[in-house]
């Protein structure tokens, strides 16, 4: 019994020594089974390129508010900070024009399309206004126009200066007995008790006479003579989509009268 007592003894010594020398997970490793599925992975190492991705937008977002002004009280009220910074985004994307082409600048149309031209000139009114119906027939617009011009005459040689109608009647006497009988006497505003010799249409018919005139004795003169006359025109315009409109005869045309273009009166 004491022989089996020691014994024991020395066994459990010796196994506790060994056990020390000898670690329990090493004397006694577990063969662990590993299952066919695929082993689990952590999301950092599994999305390394989504998580730098996510880094780069928010590095470049924080660029982008660096960049935006601070709101002033010119902004309106209502505005939030993400309207605001989706705005300066979309005014940091650089917009690309869809054509390179110049904007056609559409303009209306604000030329004058009418034709003006005058008919004339008429001496008598009554033939003015029937030459003006002639176009207004014709749904032309019409209008007459009158001016009052002088009518050049000709030359007129005469003898002034009488104090009396008696003095101007002995001048024409003493003409007349050298051989000169055309004259008559004329009264005028500043020339009265004029002795008029005669209107030539040339010049140079009345330089002749004056010139025997003279030589015979007598003050004798020479003057442009004029009369002041009204003339009548007629104003016609249409519009220049539409045929010119000519209504004139040629005996029209034998007297004178003429279609002539001007320039429009304002409408």
């Amino acid at each position: 019994m004491k022989v089996f007592l020691a014994l024991l003894l020395i066994g459990n010594i010796a196994f506790a020594v060994f056990q020390w020398l000898l670690p329990y997970d090493q004397l006694f490793v577990e063969t662990r089974k590993v299952p066919a599925a695929e082993e689990l992975q952590l999301l950092s190492e599994a999305n390394t390129e989504i998580v730098k991705q996510v880094d780069v937008l928010a590095q470049a977002e924080t660029k982008i508010q660096a960049q935006i002004p601070v709101q002033t009280s010119a902004q309106t009220p209502t505005q939030t900070d993400s309207q605001a910074q989706d705005e300066t985004m979309v005014a940091a994307v650089p917009v690309v024009p869809e054509s390179t082409e110049p904007d056609l600048l559409v303009t209306e149309d604000d030329s004058d399309k009418r034709v003006c031209y005058t008919i004339g000139p008429f001496k008598d009114r009554a033939r003015a206004i029937e030459i003006s119906g002639r176009y207004s027939g014709k749904r032309i617009a019409t209008a007459l126009k009158s001016n009052l011009e002088k009518q050049y005459m000709g030359v007129m040689v005469y003898i002034d200066g009488h104090k009396s109608r008696a003095d101007a009647l002995k001048t024409a006497n003493k003409l007349s007995a050298k051989g000169l009988r055309d004259h008559i006497i004329v009264d005028e505003p500043d020339q009265p008790n004029k002795l008029s010799l005669g209107v030539f249409g040339l010049k140079k018919n009345a330089d002749r006479l004056a010139n025997r005139v003279q030589k015979l004795g007598f003050p004798v003169k020479t003057e442009a003579r004029y009369r002041e006359r009204t003339i009548y025109w007629v104003y016609g315009e249409q519009s220049s989509e539409d045929e010119l409109m000519r209504l004139l005869q040629q005996a029209e045309f034998d007297d004178g009268i003429s279609q002539i273009p001007t320039q429009c009166l304002p409408s």
